[in-house]
């Protein structure tokens, strides 16, 4: 006969394999999912510097983003406009994600006072001349790629999780530009700190650097970076997009977001 635990004893030992249970740590698709929600705050604005780096010459583009998360809770719209230099002043980028469908993406030229739809398949084309795509400043839906957990590293005095991200299929890789993308993800908040993107020739072509997090007024769990610097693999070229005055707190409005507005 099979000898029976008494009561305490079984409690005791049904918490402590919950408990296990609980500890497992997450998949990688789990790692991918919760480091996409953390920078999912549901509304802000900020002042923005995009620099474009080649050598000693540096361009500069400065303007206002703003960013509000859609009903579903999943999908942000986001507005970017430029009001430095003379020659890019006016120039409006708006984006509108969608998790169920393609994406939506307009630019507005004031010198020609149109406003130009953006193919989804052109995610990986440059955003405003510099080294991020469109597809870099934009959440990706988790379903369109297999995630594989790589080994933990140590990043900044914190523990880190690794992800490697493949395009489900040909299509979406030539959408974004990548054939994989490589994440290093803190443990203890989910934010990103870098991206490594590799070519299919399996080459690394790009990295994004994450940092300056600040925490979304309100919004537990819910982080803002303030500083992405990509530097491209060849070429001496780097770009950094830079916010300052970060507000969270203010409701952005739903026509802010509309296409057909983008040019007042």
């Amino acid at each position: 006969m099979t000898a029976r635990l008494p009561p305490r004893l079984l409690a005791a030992a049904l918490a402590l394999a919950a408990g296990a249970a609980f500890a497992q740590p997450p998949d990688a698709q789990q790692i991918f999912e919760r480091s996409s929600a953390a920078e999912k705050a549901a509304h802000w604005q900020a002042d923005s510097q995009l620099e474009i780096r080649q050598g000693e010459r540096v361009r500069s583009r400065g303007g206002v983003v703003y960013n509000k998360l859609q009903a579903n809770a999943v999908d942000s719209r986001r507005l970017f406009r430029f009001a430095t230099p003379a020659d890019v002043a006016g120039t409006a980028v708006l984006v509108h994600e969608n998790a169920a469908a393609q994406d939506d993406l307009w630019i507005y030229f004031p010198s020609m006072g149109k406003t130009r739809r953006i193919l989804a398949s052109n995610k990986k084309d440059s955003f405003m001349g510099s080294d991020f795509a469109y597809a870099d400043l934009m959440a990706q839906d988790s379903a369109d790629f297999v995630h594989t957990a790589l080994a933990d590293e140590a990043c900044g005095g914190a523990s880190c999780y690794v992800v490697q991200s493949v395009p489900r299929d040909a299509k979406t890789a030539a959408s974004l530009g990548y054939a994989k993308l490589v994440a290093t993800v803190r443990k203890n908040d989910y934010t990103v700190v870098q991206v490594r993107y590799f070519d299919k020739s399996g080459q690394e072509f790009k990295r994004q650097s994450i940092s300056g997090y600040v925490a979304a007024a309100g919004q537990p769990g819910k982080f803002i970076a303030t500083r992405r610097e990509m530097v491209a693999a060849k070429g001496g070229r780097s770009s950094v997009l830079t916010l300052k005055n970060v507000d969270s707190a203010r409701v952005q409005r739903d026509d802010v977001f509309v296409e057909s507005r983008l040019g007042q």
